[in-house]
């Protein structure tokens, strides 16, 4: 059963322009249908918009959902900060590919309209988190729905030893390591090789970046498993980053914990298409 939605937040991805055209529109048909809106702090649109502006710890908590408006790397900042809170998002594709948004701007009313009226449903993604040990003593935990990379900034190969809940999996000699979710399975770790896994599961992919040795391949693991990385003495420059958005500097004798989450994303959906037809549509409209 859907869930009641009344109150809406809009985030805009300002570096896109025509989101603040789409974000008035969306604003317009979502007061016509009775539903209170609300803008991040910031993010006003002009003044004769009668929406509620929250700051962002507000906004990221109040609203029965989001619709985002960008591309998939939109929406990935966004999940990370709704998922605390399980707000649902949806996307408006104002990117290029678009795996994760539901709808292109164009068809902006039919999709509130759906929302209006209960035609959609929540797809729930599992997400990654990361925790940093340095000298024994462990950072906040992060969270990341696509991916937890290792590179070195440098472009430097790298020695890198990977360990499942204690036991050693293997040692790699790569330009770097993508531990992905199911969800970002379709994007850094697709690039560098990896499988395609439907969202459904519930593992993580462990996936060594152009590794030099010809039997590195990527590992599938449970999402019971707790992933810990280790690094060469001899590594330097070496970052980690979560969705390719936020990066945090390591040195050799630090630590990587990766396991899943017990945060998850809440995708709104209106068509109950597969994944792998969602997928196949989206690889087959690129130029």
């Amino acid at each position: 059963m859907a869930e009641k939605i009344n109150q809406v937040g809009i985030y805009l991805n300002l570096q896109k322009p025509e989101s603040k055209e789409l974000a008035k529109n969306c604003i317009e048909t979502l007061q016509s249908l009775g539903f209170s809106v609300c803008l991040l702090e910031g993010q006003l649109i002009c003044d004769d918009q009668q929406a509620l502006i929250y700051s962002k710890e507000l906004f990221f908590k109040k609203p029965d959902c989001i619709l985002v408006l960008g591309g998939d790397g939109t929406l990935l900042y966004v999940a990370r900060q709704t998922c605390f809170n399980r707000i649902p998002i949806f996307g408006f594709n104002l990117g290029k590919l678009g795996f994760l948004t539901e709808r292109e701007a164009s068809s902006y009313k039919d999709a509130l309209n759906q929302l209006n009226n209960g035609n959609y449903y929540i797809e729930e993604r599992m997400m990654l988190g990361c925790m940093v040990r340095k000298k024994g003593v462990t950072s906040k935990t992060y969270v990341a729905l696509n991916d937890v990379l290792v590179k070195s900034r440098g472009f430097r190969m790298m020695d890198i030893q990977a360990y499942a809940s204690g036991s050693r999996i293997d040692s790699f000699r790569a330009d770097g390591l993508i531990i992905a979710t199911p969800t970002g399975s379709t994007g850094y770790s697709l690039a560098a090789g990896g499988p395609v896994v439907s969202p459904r599961a519930r593992v993580m992919v462990l996936n060594p970046i152009c590794p030099h040795r010809l039997h590195d391949r990527s590992y599938v693991l449970s999402e019971d498993e707790e992933i810990t990385l280790k690094f060469g003495n001899r590594e330097k420059d070496i970052m980690l980053t979560f969705d390719g958005q936020t990066t945090l500097s390591l040195t050799p004798e630090d630590e990587v914990e990766v396991f899943k989450s017990v945060y998850s994303t809440k995708l709104i959906r209106l068509n109950p298409i597969s994944n792998f037809d969602r997928l196949r549509i989206k690889l087959c409209s690129e130029n």
